[in-house]
């Protein structure tokens, strides 16, 4: 990263050298000179992840000093615009173009398109729509692509299908983008309607389905599609594995997570992008396997903030306080700048741990020190941390003097304290809070019966359920996975659909007569 930052400072000081040569030679409203300073400035803004609003600036005065702009300056600033926080600004150099009588080409109308995803922009799109077709560039196969990429951001994927199906231009790129347009709105069956039907499928279009399936938490089918992937032979991209390491992440596929890591270091040796690192150790962090997250995160030859974070965040989820807070002080001494969510985590860890009074010290030091505003999820450890260790009064004053309305999250934080340290009167305070909020959360209910239980208040016991009878509210059922031969088995309490289900209770009824058995013949 560092290197990077190096690169755009030469690059920048090159350029603006080359700037004031333009200037002194009297050449700064010659297109041929000016335009090669704005596509050097704009590289640099293109280098780095976050845009830096005073490149694309100083590239717009470049670009307003330029005597005729071509129309190839002018996608040249309007694809910047396009792909930066500041899209309308796209439209107003495209604007501008129109009034000059500058002709655009098929490189003009997809970053205009572009611009109009990102605002959502409807009335826009169809107007730039209308331009396409007036050019005579509805059947250009990149135009053509944006305008089914433009309608299906914004909802409108009846029109993106209209399109793919009048024209009969379908590449590689149509179908993938209609997978993703699909997946966007909702309709995974729609998405793998259309995925299926594709003549030909790339990484790409495998990754397109993958991540769909991951972003709707429909992880088992991430892994099925991946395994439709090597069973066709493709190569999985970046992103593709990134989607698939979530999947196993959640679904506790440790074996299959193994799999998907040797392999990665098969393709790709021990360097490997960052986020594949931090996605390698979240997923053995998150399948118990605390071992292979270490060796993962003291291989990585790049560790920026995330894959701190990430180590950071897995030691606290496994009750070890004390290596977070390690991890995030060698963090800091080597320089690298926490995040918001690098002190959730380390929070986190402090509230498992124990340790209110460094949790407390974090807490204060994120504005003073590292000029972090809290947000409600630090708000919410602090409850939590001070809740644990029985300082209920402490946590109620604190959410007091909170800035903001305490959420759901912070209040459930101190009801769960409440439960373990048995103060039955804030805890049902709370919950009464809650339940008005939600009345049909059957977890809230399930909490206030823990609450009344821990109390012995079996009348209380009595009266809730009456309430949950009476409102419809029923107890969610419990669910639990298990992996065999890198297959994933959900198995939910109460389901008799499962095929083998009754094989599987008989085999259970053995098991546990065969460890009553040993454990009669071992202690009588």
């Amino acid at each position: 990263m560092k290197a990077n930052r190096d690169w755009d400072l030469e690059t920048m000081i090159e350029a603006k050298k080359l700037h004031a040569q333009i200037i002194t030679k009297g050449l700064q409203h010659q297109e041929t000179y000016l335009r090669k300073l704005i596509t050097s400035i704009l590289a640099i803004s293109n280098n780095n992840s976050n845009y830096d609003i005073k490149l694309i600036n100083y590239a717009r005065i470049v670009f307003d000093h330029v005597g005729s702009p071509s129309t190839f300056t002018y996608n040249t600033m309007i694809k910047a615009y396009s792909t930066s926080p500041y899209p309308r600004q796209a439209l107003h150099i495209y604007s501008q173009m129109h009034k000059l009588g500058i002709p655009p080409d098929n490189y003009t109308f997809p970053f205009l398109l572009k611009a109009c995803a990102s605002l959502l922009d409807l009335r826009k799109g169809e107007e730039t729509h209308c331009r396409v077709i007036k050019h005579g560039l509805g059947y250009d196969v990149y135009v053509h692509n944006s305008l089914i990429h433009f309608y299906g951001c914004i909802g409108r994927i009846d029109i993106a299908y209209k399109i793919f199906d009048e024209t009969g231009i379908r590449d590689i790129a149509s179908w993938t983008t209609l997978v993703t347009c699909s997946a966007n709105i909702g309709s995974l069956e729609l998405a793998r309607e259309t995925f299926e039907k594709m003549p030909e499928r790339t990484a790409v279009s495998f990754s397109a389905m993958v991540t769909a399936y991951v972003r709707h938490g429909r992880f088992k089918e991430a892994l099925n599609m991946f395994r439709d992937l090597q069973v066709a032979g493709v190569e999985p991209n970046d992103s593709t594995i990134m989607g698939v390491l979530c999947s196993c992440a959640n679904l506790g596929a440790l074996d299959t997570g193994r799999w998907i890591h040797s392999y990665v270091k098969k393709q790709k040796g021990t360097s490997f992008d960052v986020r594949i690192t931090t996605a390698l150790i979240d997923m053995y962090f998150k399948c118990g396997s605390v071992s292979n997250a270490v060796d993962v995160f003291a291989g990585a030859k790049e560790k920026n903030v995330a894959v701190w974070t990430a180590m950071i965040h897995g030691m606290s989820t496994h009750g070890l306080g004390y290596k977070s807070v390690e991890l995030f002080e060698d963090m800091v001494r080597l320089g690298i700048k926490p995040n918001v969510v690098t002190f959730v985590a380390l929070l986190s860890g402090c509230t498992h741990a124990g340790l209110v009074d460094k949790g407390l010290r974090y807490y204060k030091k994120m504005k003073s020190e590292f000029g972090i505003a809290p947000t409600i999820e630090h708000y919410g450890c602090v409850v939590d941390l001070l809740g644990r260790a029985g300082l209920i009064r402490e946590a109620v004053e604190f959410i007091n003097q909170m800035p903001m309305q305490a959420n759901a999250a912070v209040l459930g934080s101190l009801l769960n304290a409440c439960r373990v340290h048995r103060n039955v009167e804030i805890g049902e305070f709370i919950m009464r809070l809650l339940i008005k909020e939600e009345p049909l959360n059957g977890a809230l209910y399930m909490s206030l019966l823990s609450l009344y239980g821990e109390a012995c208040r079996w009348d209380d016991v009595k009266k809730v359920k009456g309430e949950m009878k009476k409102v419809g509210c029923r107890k969610i059922p419990g669910c639990s996975l298990i992996e065999v031969n890198g297959v994933c088995y959900e198995f939910i309490s109460g389901d008799k659909s499962y095929q083998a289900i009754s094989e599987l209770c008989l085999r259970l009824a053995l098991l546990g007569t065969a460890i009553e058995e040993e454990c009669n013949e071992r202690f009588f």
